[in-house]
């Protein structure tokens, strides 16, 4: 350590001189405390200053003053040495920025111990100034990095052109980066797609994942492509990205340019709410595990098909909503949003807004926030710019494929296949137009495959399914029958009718025994435990359809509307 002595008195300065020097520190002088305030600023390697009170020309007071004020960037102790011990000097000396206090006559094993104590103390002042520095540096790197981040989100988001009256959106991210995505968009067949989705976590961790989801997103809308399509893209991709404690909770939902179709697959959501033009709210509980988690074979794709009336509002949310906290730690809950939405006329959005955040009495956000309302009616689409109205999908339900019909005899071997449908559904998949539709003609091709199948051939009762244990029991004996196949057979005839409207005809004959149709359809309610989600779904679905043959032949029809 380099240390500067202050003091008129060449005596003094000389034995402050000889005792550092014998314990290995380098002296340099300075008469007055003008020249030593020359010396420190010409001289940054001195690293204390031992200071005489009464001098010429600037006293001690004085130059440690000047000397701190020229020297805030440096960790320079003044340790003032004087024979002034009452309160006034002491307190002028700390005031003026003096560190410490080596009485007069000067103490030689005083002095050094002071010393070494500043000495640690500036070596806990060099690691901090060290280690401020390396965090300075890492701060201006991620700001640079959040930036060009930011930059990559902010125009990722910018690319839908138009927006939609039905749709009102309002997201909250708790920090710069937001786990919650939500994406719209129109259909080619002038329908809307929208997508509600919520990550593990937040900030930048949890929103990198929504990169991939929205190029998926777009470039499926595009095409057109059936809601179980896209959730199933999305959860091949996601499942080979992220790690396995993040997920991806999502609602994925199509709503058709009539607005009265809606197509929704819900995967580790909250519950979604629907208020019906009367005023009653009935929820829409997820049916499927979140995205990123299942591999292809176990991910179901299957999504809800839900007929909408005028006037109808659906209600998607996020954590953020729900689990927002009082002053007293209590969570909004789904019950108080529901009896909001419930006594609330007209648009909601705004209001649901205000009472979550009166609710928390504008307390600190604990995570990202995101609500859309959607509202059932014709769609109307804008251009952001202009707010003039664009017709989308006007030509779209124009295109006409080539009538054909396909017959298909499918035996044993067949039939113990898991494929079948997948490999129906493709060759329907040939026909101009059928995107829009993908998701009901797969859901009415699915379930009269299935009913034919396990009710049909293999003979099972979907009674057995009411609990737990039976539901294993159902699948261990149908799988036993597959095994035990002998001499069955579903035929299944296509055919695409060209006609005002389109059509598709499906036409499937079983082996098996039939079901009684007739009881059926007079016992409400009973379908679901008979015969899976029901002949009701199927009737709903349906343009017309027709059991005959005791339950054995069943005749249906699609219209494209």
């Amino acid at each position: 350590m380099k240390i500067l002595v202050v003091d008129d008195h060449a005596y003094n300065r000389e034995l402050l001189g000889f005792i550092l020097e014998d314990h290995n520190y380098e002296a340099i002088y300075a008469e007055n405390g003008k020249q030593a305030l020359e010396t420190v600023l010409s001289d940054t390697s001195i690293a204390l200053v031992l200071m005489d009170v009464m001098m010429p020309v600037m006293d001690g007071i004085e130059a440690t003053l000047e000397i701190k004020k020229h020297c805030e960037d440096r960790f320079l102790p003044v340790l003032f040495v004087t024979a002034l011990d009452d309160e006034k000097n002491i307190t002028n000396c700390l005031n003026a920025g003096g560190d410490d206090f080596v009485p007069k006559p000067v103490s030689e094993s005083i002095l050094v111990a002071k010393l070494q104590a500043h000495k640690r103390t500036k070596a806990i002042y060099d690691q901090v100034k060290k280690v401020n520095e390396e965090l300075t540096y890492h701060r201006q790197l991620v700001d640079r990095e959040h930036s060009i981040v930011e930059h990559i989100f902010e125009n990722a988001s910018k690319r839908l052109q138009t927006e939609c009256d039905n749709l009102a959106i309002y997201t909250s991210p708790m920090s710069m980066f937001n786990g919650d995505l939500v994406l719209s968009s129109p259909s080619p067949s002038g329908g809307l797609y929208l997508l509600v989705g919520d990550f593990t976590g937040h900030g930048l961790a949890a929103s990198i994942g929504t990169l991939p989801v929205t190029e998926i997103f777009f470039q499926l809308v595009k095409e057109q492509a059936s809601v179980g399509y896209v959730a199933t893209q999305m959860n091949q991709r996601l499942s080979m990205l992220l790690p396995c404690n993040m997920f991806f909770c999502a609602a994925i939902a199509e709503l058709d340019h009539s607005g009265k179709n809606l197509t929704l697959w819900l995967g580790g959501m909250n519950d979604v709410l629907c208020k019906k033009a009367g005023k009653s709210v009935h929820s829409i509980s997820s049916r499927h595990m979140p995205l990123g988690i299942l591999s292809d074979e176990e991910f179901d794709d299957s999504p809800e098909l839900i007929e909408m009336q005028q006037g109808d509002r659906l209600y998607v949310y996020t954590d953020g909503v729900t689990e927002a906290l009082n002053t007293y730690g209590e969570e909004y809950g789904q019950e108080r949003l529901e009896a909001f939405i419930q006594s609330a006329d007209g648009d909601a959005l705004e209001s649901i807004i205000a009472s979550v955040y009166d609710f928390s009495a504008q307390g600190e956000q604990t995570d990202d926030v995101s609500i859309v309302e959607l509202y059932s009616s014709e769609l109307i689409h804008r251009d952001k710019g202009s707010g003039e109205i664009v017709e989308i999908g006007a030509d779209y339900h124009s295109l006409d494929s080539i009538p054909w019909s396909l017959s298909l005899h499918l035996a044993d071997e067949d039939l113990k296949r898991c494929d079948v449908v997948s490999q129906l559904m493709a060759v329907l998949s040939a026909i101009k137009g059928i995107e829009a539709h993908q998701d009901k003609v797969f859901t009415i091709v699915s379930e009269l495959y299935n009913n034919a199948l396990e009710h049909g051939v293999l003979g099972l009762d979907s009674s057995m399914k009411s609990d737990a244990e039976g539901f294993e029991r159902y699948y261990k004996l149908r799988q036993e029958k597959l095994e035990n196949l002998d001499g069955e057979y579903i035929d299944i005839r296509f055919a695409f009718i060209r006609a005002q409207p389109n059509r598709i005809e499906l036409e499937i004959i079983d082996s098996g025994s039939g079901f009684d149709i007739e009881a059926l359809q007079h016992r409400p309610g009973q379908e679901e435990q008979s015969h899976g989600r029901g002949v009701s779904l199927l009737q709903q679905l349906c343009s017309s359809i027709q059991y005959s043959s005791g339950g054995r032949q069943v005749n249906a029809c699609y219209d494209f509307v």
